[in-house]
């Protein structure tokens, strides 16, 4: 469930807590806490939960004595054909009548499913809370990434622009060529262009966060660029898997609904069997008046108590419980069916998370050591061109591969992140906790 601890999901907590540094943006777990009140689909499982909790009421419902109070009047003109006789009068009752079912076993299995039709709410609304937070992760991050891509456009255009001016002063002083000009003014072209489009992209990115969240974001905590990521624990893909399959949450809610499929299927059965009820009323009964031509009847009045048992045996209803009976039938074949695409999809979920976050940490390492590669490159490029071994667009060939790794290894860190809390959705222990603990791994954005 829910707020289930297993060993997967302490390693995983674990995991998340590696250098840890403390909180004081707006971080990802408190993004989280105000898509809780704002989010519309989650507001929309929450009725849907509320729904079916008074499902066990119902179904209890049907086994406890039902009362009512019953009444009627009447006005009677009576006149015998063949007799000169005529009469006319008028009556009236009330009753108060208790129903106590002794044997419907039909209502027995209704209110099992009833209990069932809760649980099953109670987990849809488990599994909306973590789709919740895989949602506001996934726009969090986004926007991380667009506020880091814009930061380094911003930086590409303002280096761009200074080393635009230097090859016109060159070109000015003889020492420069035109088309070396030409060649860094379609770089900066380009590097404008794609900071318009960074721009918009990280406005949208906002307004993604804010759908969620109810309010524009500000300044959001971040990854730090220092962190240490380490693999899954247990490092066996098998254990992922079967975790899985048992304690998805889709799993759990179809197993849930298989269960009731099945208590359906007796239920229609049971429109077979006799029913035994309790039956005690209680009334008052009157005839008022009336006359015989020329004689006056008199009024009558009683009170009366009746107490006993009724027995029904079905007999024949048109065939109509079997039909029913094979219609559930039918869909308890597919509860099934679906039961067993559940369990497949959630290994295949664990599967790809598993593999995403392994494999993300080996792309994560090989990046490390690709911008470490670039770096120096940089720095060899930039002694040539100072040296006048090399010409400046060499040096901007080597500044772009550096942006480009960079950037590359900020999306790897978020996608690893991401892995992670796939990974636990698909196990099944992804809850507030796990959140809480991989926002700490965010740590105020450093200015400048």
């Amino acid at each position: 469930m829910f707020g289930q601890c297993t060993p997967i999901r302490l390693a995983l907590l674990a995991l998340a807590l590696l250098c840890a540094p403390a909180a004081q943006a707006s971080d990802l777990y408190q993004a989280y806490q105000q898509a809780l009140d704002h989010d519309m689909a989650y507001a929309a499982a929450q009725q849907r939960q509320l729904a079916a909790a008074e499902k066990p009421p119902q179904g209890l419902a049907t086994l406890l004595p039902h009362l009512s109070l019953e009444s009627g009047a009447a006005w009677v003109d009576r006149e015998h054909s063949g007799a000169a006789r005529r009469n006319r009068d008028n009556s009236n009752a009330y009753a108060l009548v208790l129903i106590q079912p002794l044997l419907r076993w039909q209502n027995v299995i209704g209110h099992a499913q009833g209990k069932a039709l809760g649980t099953a709410g109670e987990i849809d609304l488990l599994a909306a809370r973590q789709d919740l937070i895989l949602r506001v992760a996934d726009a969090y991050f986004e926007l991380l990434l667009a506020e880091d891509h814009l930061h380094t456009l911003d930086q590409q255009v303002r280096t761009l622009g200074q080393q635009l001016d230097k090859a016109q002063r060159f070109r000015h002083e003889g020492s420069g060529t035109e088309n070396e000009v030409q060649r860094i003014q379609a770089r900066h072209d380009l590097a404008h262009a794609e900071q318009i489009a960074a721009s918009n992209a990280l406005r949208l990115g906002q307004q993604a966060l804010a759908r969620l969240t109810g309010s524009m974001p500000g300044e959001l905590a971040r990854l730090d660029q220092q962190v240490v990521f380490s693999g899954p624990q247990p490092a066996r893909l098998d254990a992922w898997t079967d975790q899985a399959r048992q304690h998805n949450l889709k799993v759990q809610a179809a197993e849930v609904r298989r269960l009731i499929a099945g208590q359906e299927v007796e239920k229609q059965q049971a429109g077979h069997l006799p029913t035994l009820d309790l039956v005690a009323a209680h009334g008052r009964f009157a005839s008022v008046g009336g006359s015989l031509y020329d004689v006056t009847v008199p009024e009558e009045k009683y009170t009366q108590t009746v107490v006993g048992v009724q027995l029904s045996m079905p007999l024949y209803a048109g065939g109509g419980t079997s039909s029913r009976t094979r219609e559930a039938r039918a869909l308890q074949g597919a509860a099934e069916d679906e039961l067993e695409d559940a369990r497949r999809e959630a290994d295949f979920m664990a599967r790809q998370a598993y593999l995403n976050l392994t494999g993300g940490l080996s792309q994560y390492q090989a990046l490390q050591q690709a911008l470490r590669s670039s770096l120096s490159n940089l720095r060899i490029t930039t002694h040539a061109f100072e040296a006048g071994a090399r010409i400046s667009s060499d040096v901007l060939d080597a500044e772009q591969q550096v942006t480009r790794t960079q950037q590359q290894l900020a999306r790897q860190r978020y996608a690893i992140l991401q892995a992670q809390l796939r990974l636990m959705a698909a196990s099944g222990s992804l809850g507030d906790d796990s959140l809480k603990a991989l926002s700490a791994l965010l740590a105020e954005r450093a200015q400048g």
